[in-house]
């Protein structure tokens, strides 16, 4: 715990930390170090050397620094630490304790996304997902977005393919009656895909163009679908990836 103790004392260090992304980019000398992240050159030295001390970068023949190994590890687990830290008020009401380890291990990968802290814009943003969609929606989800229906079946008539999942326990909308026929038909063909898990963990909503909404459930389990919107290719793929690892344990709705 020592050393854990003093890695986490040097890299809570912003220009420490500013000095390792930068020679994650290239080798530097203190020199252009220095200049480029406009520090002097003692503090920048002061810096390279504790940086150096603990492992992190070491110095070559030529007198560049540049990251060790070990720091390219340490720096690529950072990220997540900076997200959850980001984002502490979520995280202290949001629990991830139901989600895949290899997945919170990979949550670093969801810091260019962007939080919502407004339900009616995340809905917003599923709707307008849906209509944006060419190729696929994919949602998990413990309810039903009424106001959605029309535009997911417009999806479908474009050739959209909708996988949905969802828990055996979902309680239907007063009033439901089923999904009407051009959701039928497409289940019938193969184009809408229904599956069913125990439980939900979480809510995703996604297309191949964006995440409109990723949330995490709060204490005993219920959503409030206050989550995180993200159009990058990491968020994605991380979005992307967890559904498929659920849609893989999932069963088949009986029709």
């Amino acid at each position: 715990m020592e050393r854990l103790g003093d890695l986490l004392f040097e890299v809570s260090n912003e220009d420490r930390l500013r000095i390792l992304n930068k020679l994650e980019e290239k080798p530097l000398k203190i020199t252009n170090l220095s200049r480029e992240l406009d520090l002097t050159n003692q503090e920048c030295s002061r810096h390279v050397t504790r940086l150096g001390d603990v492992g992190l970068t070491m110095k070559d023949a030529d007198g560049f620094h540049r990251l060790t190994f070990y720091g390219e590890l340490v720096l690529r687990m950072i990220p997540g630490l900076e997200f959850v830290s980001e984002h502490g008020n979520y995280f202290r009401s949001h629990s991830l304790e139901m989600i895949p380890q290899e997945f919170v291990t990979r949550i670093g990968e969801l810091k260019d996304s962007s939080y919502v802290d407004d339900v009616m814009v995340v809905f917003h943003h599923v709707e307008s997902m849906i209509l944006d969609a060419e190729e696929y929606v994919w949602r998990l989800t413990d309810r039903y977005l009424m106001t959605a229906l029309d535009e997911l079946e417009d999806a479908v008539k474009k050739g959209v393919e909708v996988r949905l999942l969802e828990p055996r326990d979902l309680v239907f909308p007063p009033g439901w009656d089923g999904p009407g026929p051009v959701i039928e038909e497409a289940t019938t063909r193969g184009q809408f895909l229904n599956r069913l898990l125990e439980r939900a963990n979480v809510f995703i909503a996604m297309s191949e163009k964006e995440v409109a909404g990723i949330s995490f459930p709060m204490r005993g389990g219920r959503f409030d679908y206050l989550g995180f919107h993200a159009t990058d290719e990491r968020s994605h793929r991380w979005c992307k990836e967890l559904f498929q690892y659920y849609w893989e344990r999932s069963e088949a709705r009986q029709q």
